[in-house]
């Protein structure tokens, strides 16, 4: 099984700065997505430090093939974002989501923290992977059964506010799961800038526009300045073959 891949990021139509990385390696087999925090200086540079130290720990294709091991790692960058984040920034440090997936052989592992999101296409349609470290989420997951709650009945600062990143000192746990792959499988990593506008239905018929990973990834993001380009927006598209 081949993996073939293109990462795409934009800039939208509101901000004046990308903050979003991403990295995309079928050599190794790892790919990232990182949304630097806007409320922190230096977003731009603290998403840039998370994925190229991602790429630096994952020497080659060798290593790296559970999910303790993954882990390490993502913990091993967050260690590092903290100890270098207020040499250029103060003590406010700075503050990344990270998501990423590493393959292996025929199963792809995730690591995810904040609330840039992965998800595999196969042939039960969409699957996100990942679940947002948001307020939102966590009042989500503390309903009870049967309980339900409208999403303008919270404020609007829930939706974006998150309970996890790099780079800060805060209790940190690493999200992580194994999927298995077979041929024909898609994989998607993208940051918020995609999943707050575009719905989950419409961006799985994006995956599916081409065979070709460029003109899916790039139609994502084209998508999402479509519907106002309110933030950055990165796609990271990997396809089984």
């Amino acid at each position: 099984m081949k993996l073939l891949s293109f990462g795409y990021t934009d800039v939208g139509f509101v901000r004046e700065s990308n903050e979003d990385s991403f990295l995309v390696s079928d050599e190794k087999g790892i790919y990232a997505v990182a949304d630097g925090l806007g409320g922190l200086p230096h977003g731009s540079l603290a998403s840039r430090m998370a994925v190229q130290f991602f790429d630096a720990m994952i020497a080659n294709a060798d290593v790296c093939h559970t999910e303790s091991e993954l882990e390490n790692v993502v913990k091993g960058i967050h260690r590092f974002l903290i100890e270098n984040g207020e040499k250029v920034a103060g003590e406010d440090g700075i503050g990344t989501t990270l998501t990423v997936l590493r393959s292996a052989g025929d199963k792809v592992l995730m690591g995810h923290v904040g609330d840039s999101a992965a998800f595999v296409l196969n042939g039960n349609g969409l699957q996100k992977l990942s679940k947002d470290h948001t307020l939102e989420q966590e009042i989500l997951d503390k309903l009870k059964p049967g309980e339900s709650i409208e999403e303008q009945d919270l404020p609007e600062y829930y939706h974006h506010t998150l309970t996890r990143c790099l780079g800060q000192n805060t209790d940190f746990s690493v999200d992580l799961c194994e999927h298995s792959l077979s041929v024909g499988d898609r994989l998607l990593i993208c940051s918020d800038g995609i999943t707050n506008m575009i719905e989950t239905e419409e961006l799985e018929k994006l995956c599916l526009a081409s065979d070709d990973p460029k003109v899916c990834a790039m139609g994502i993001v084209d998508m999402a300045n479509q519907y106002g380009g309110v933030d950055n927006s990165t796609a990271v598209c990997v396809f089984a073959t």
